[in-house]
């Protein structure tokens, strides 16, 4: 059962096939009675209209809170661009006409277990978290909701993870920068990613370095490297077309991106998407390029050569396995059992 206490009422609220369902009933045991009636519907697979139709709760809605929240603390601040974007996520996982009122430590807990899932570094984590707290606290402080739900926030530190980026934080850079007419330096994100290159590296690299191969398709050849290890990189199709964009009017087409630029340019990241954390630096593109081989079940010699790394030692250091990798390696022993 999924009953708790809403001010002077019982909620019942639970999760059933990705559907919440809520109901607010004066007693414990109508509550209990309604739960369980429903549960047993849904499994039978019979109507369920008569139980859920009449349970209309009022006051006023996510969308409004948040907007009232956002208009007194957040508009014309620094903050405000930030805020934006945790509040579009909150409005997309709550829903924007779901009453505030229903808002509970039961539906906090599952935001943190969405976020966790979306593998989101914990400072983001809390920061939409914050967020929440904020519009909560609001909606109390003016009496629209008489119990504040608690929220559990993650730890932040060196050990909370292994720090890559994840393919959300990733969409989510994309997309703050493209918002914000910042389209060369997405594209220079998105060619970082993809070929793991050092942004020294890639300054120097000159159009001709640029080539194509009847086997292996567009290649880069890189001669200055910072170990003074040369190496050929296969670029996918979004890395040539971020060369491509680049190249037009430049013979060094990534000569522009600079320590200062890139410092710049990803001030205004961690601005929008609220990561506080100090391992959020744009340089996590090559951890995280060497990461996804490796997840992606590439041999470790061919990690080692498309990283331009002297030793396995390195290669390792920069390849942190995600936890389905660890899944994986569990069911591989499993089946020898």
């Amino acid at each position: 059962m999924s009953i708790r206490i809403n001010g002077t009422k019982f909620l019942a609220d639970f999760m059933k096939n990705g559907t919440r369902y809520r109901r607010q009933f004066d007693t414990d045991a109508e509550a209990r009675e309604w739960e369980s009636m429903l549960r047993k519907r849904l499994v039978l697979g019979q109507s369920i209209t008569d139980l859920v139709s009449e349970y209309k709760p009022t006051g006023l809605s996510v969308r409004e809170i948040l907007d009232e929240t956002y208009r007194h603390h957040w508009a014309n601040t620094k903050n405000e661009r930030h805020q934006r974007v945790n509040i579009k996520q909150l409005e997309t996982f709550f829903g924007y006409d779901t009453p505030i009122v229903t808002i509970t430590t039961d539906a906090c807990d599952e935001f943190l277990r969405h976020l966790e899932k979306r593998n989101l570094s914990p400072s983001s984590i809390n920061s939409r978290l914050s967020t929440l707290s904020k519009a909560l606290k609001f909606a109390a402080d003016r009496g629209h909701i008489t119990n504040r739900p608690v929220i559990t926030r993650q730890r932040v530190g060196n050990n909370a993870r292994l720090r890559f980026f994840s393919q959300e934080e990733e969409y989510e850079i994309l997309d703050a920068l493209t918002a914000d007419s910042r389209d060369a330096f997405a594209e220079f994100f998105r060619w970082s990613m993809d070929t793991g290159m050092r942004p020294i590296e890639a300054r120097h690299i000159p159009t001709k370095a640029v080539r194509y191969d009847d086997e292996l398709g567009w290649l880069v050849d890189l001669r200055r490297t910072k170990n003074s290890y040369p190496r050929t990189i296969p670029l996918t199709d979004r890395a040539y077309n971020a060369f491509v964009a680049l190249s037009e009017d430049s013979e060094y087409p990534f000569a522009r991106f600079t320590e200062a630029n890139i410092r710049s340019n990803w001030k205004f990241v961690r601005e929008v998407v609220g990561d506080t954390d100090p391992e959020f630096v744009f340089y996590l593109t090559r951890h995280t390029c060497a990461s996804r081989l490796v997840q992606r079940k590439v041999d470790l010699y061919t990690v080692k050569e498309f990283m331009g790394h002297k030793t396995y030692e390195m290669t390792m250091r920069y390849a942190k396995l995600s936890p389905r990798n660890m899944i994986d390696a569990k069911e591989a022993l499993q089946q020898t059992a």
